[in-house]
Parts: C-alpha cells; structure tokens; sequence
C-alpha cells in the first residue's frame, strides 16, 4: 500500500473516529446515536453508499468480550470475591459498548469510504 493511501486511510479513521466526514473533517459524520448522515453538511459528499450494516457493534462487542471476559473470570474465580465487583465490572463493560459504538460507527465508515466499498458490491 503507498504512504500516500495509509496516510489517507489514517486520516479518514481518525475523522471516523471522531465522528466527522472522512473526506473533509467537518461535517458530523452520524446524526444520533450511530444514524448515518445522507451527505456532509459541509462538502457534500454522499455517505449513503457507504452502509456498515452489523460492523460496527460485532467489533464492539469483540473488543469488550477481549477486555472484560478475563477480568470477570479472575474476580469471580477469588475465594473473597463479592457480587459487587461483578456487578461494577459489567456496568463498566457495558458504559465502555455505550461509549465505542458511535466511535466504531464512524470508523467502518470512514473505512468504507477511503476503501471505496459502496453498498451491493
């Protein structure tokens, strides 16, 4: 992949991120929770092409899986372990979800878009 492309492709994920238009920064990216806008507010560029479908919330759900699974299992396996830690560390997993789902919304856009992945193709 040429610099120039994973420099673009960086940028876009970073915009994505943020929840601005991979293309110029500006616009909002999501209207919402985790809406797709149909154009930039700003550019105009057309992001109905550009559909996620369930990526977004399966990479979510991975990344907490991968995080709080193992810090569950080790606080419920302790011989003092109370019902109260589980509890916080559940309520901490899903904040976290509640928290990188838009993010990880405008990212696999913005993926979609540097990519050049419209959607049926």
């Amino acid at each position: 992949m040429p610099s120039e492309v994973k420099t673009g492709l960086a940028r876009a994920l970073w915009r994505g991120l943020r929840g601005r238009c991979p293309r110029c920064g500006q616009g909002r990216l999501l209207t919402g929770y985790i809406a797709p806008v149909a154009a930039c507010g700003v550019c105009g560029e057309d992001m109905t092409p550009f559909r996620t479908a369930d990526f977004a919330p399966y990479l979510v759900v991975f990344l907490i899986g991968l995080l709080f699974t193992p810090l569950t299992l080790a606080f419920s396996m302790r011989e003092d372990g109370r019902g109260s830690v589980i509890f916080l560390l559940l309520a901490a997993a899903v904040t976290t979800a509640l928290i990188l789902l838009p993010r990880a919304k405008g990212a696999a856009i913005a993926l979609l878009w540097t990519l050049g992945v419209r959607q049926n193709q």
